[in-house]
Formats: structure tokens, C-alpha cells, sequence
């Protein structure tokens, strides 16, 4: 990637410019994150979707933040349900992040091993898994901030998955 700012002097006061989609995306890419599936159950069945936007909040008690687009399907259910699951995939899986970006609603979970466990959907493969009830919902920007209270966990001895420059890569020990 090239540099593509304009210098500015140092005593330039402070201003929002918009920075292209293309330059942000590129930059922070350069922000290795872990590749999730936070999973939600409803009545039609349950609801997911890829997100890399998850990290800890607290220790007391143990909670995780998440960031999910407004008015999306995934939103929703976590929003009704009042739980929901983060499931950080292992680098076998990795495939499906891509299927739980772009398949249909209705495909997503289509022979993948799953269960309902403590009222959310959980990937039975995932390097981990933290079942939530969701504790406050903040809408910002194009996306809703979710805090969740962690009520179950459960983690597996296997390498998890990492994006780092738009590809996915192997953590190992």
C-alpha cells in the first residue's frame, strides 16, 4: 500500500475530511482481529453472521462487546432473544466466514454442526465459544454496540483464525 495523505502542517487546526472507503479499508487491515460468527436464536430459526468488530470488555463481570450493522437480520434476533453467542473460529472452519458474510439467511447453517446451548446457537467446532445475555445495546453510526454478560464458555485446544490484510491466517501457538 502507498502512502496516500497530504502532509499537513502541525499547527493546522483540527478538521473532518472524508477518507475514502478504499484508504480505510486498506489501513485497517493492518489490524490483525479474530474472525467470529455471533449467532442468535428466533422462531424461523437461527440467525448469524461473520464479525470481526468482538472483543473483551470486563472481567467483573466477564462481558464482551460486539458490533453489528443497524437493522440487520443478526441485530435483530440478538435484540429479541436477548442473548446471543460469539463463536471464534477455528482455522479449519475457516471457510465459514465467507458463508456467514454472503449465504442466504436460510443456508448459513446448512450442515453445520451447531446446538442451542443456554438459548443461543453455538458452532460445535469453534476455538471459542461465550454464550451472552445481552446487557445494553447502543446504536452508533451504521451499527448497534452490544454488551453482553458472559453465561457460558467454552474453549477448544485448536488454532483459531486471524485477518490480517483481507486474509484469513493461522494462529498457532
Amino acid at each position: 500500500m502507498t502512502n496516500r495523505t497530504t502532509p499537513v502542517p502541525a499547527d493546522a487546526p483540527a478538521r473532518t475530511a472524508p477518507i475514502p472507503l478504499e484508504d480505510y479499508r486498506d489501513a485497517i487491515s493492518l489490524l490483525p482481529t479474530g474472525v467470529s460468527v455471533v449467532t442468535a436464536a428466533q422462531p424461523e430459526g437461527p440467525a448469524g453472521c461473520t464479525a470481526n468488530a468482538v472483543m473483551s470488555l470486563s472481567l467483573a463481570p466477564p462481558s464482551l462487546l460486539i458490533s453489528l450493522t443497524t437493522g440487520s437480520r443478526t441485530l435483530s434476533a440478538v435484540e429479541k432473544a436477548g442473548l446471543f453467542a460469539v463463536n471464534v473460529l477455528a482455522w479449519a472452519d475457516r471457510h465459514l466466514a465467507q458463508r456467514f458474510a454472503t449465504a442466504t439467511p436460510q443456508n448459513r447453517f446448512q450442515g453445520i454442526p451447531w446446538s442451542l446451548t443456554h438459548g443461543a446457537p453455538v458452532l460445535t467446532r469453534s476455538a471459542l465459544a461465550a454464550v451472552c445475555e445481552v446487557s445494553e445495546a447502543v446504536p452508533l453510526l451504521d451499527h448497534t454496540i452490544v454488551a453482553g454478560t458472559v453465561v457460558w464458555l467454552r474453549t477448544e485446544d485448536t488454532e483459531p483464525t486471524v485477518l490480517y490484510r483481507h486474509r484469513q491466517h493461522v494462529l498457532r501457538p
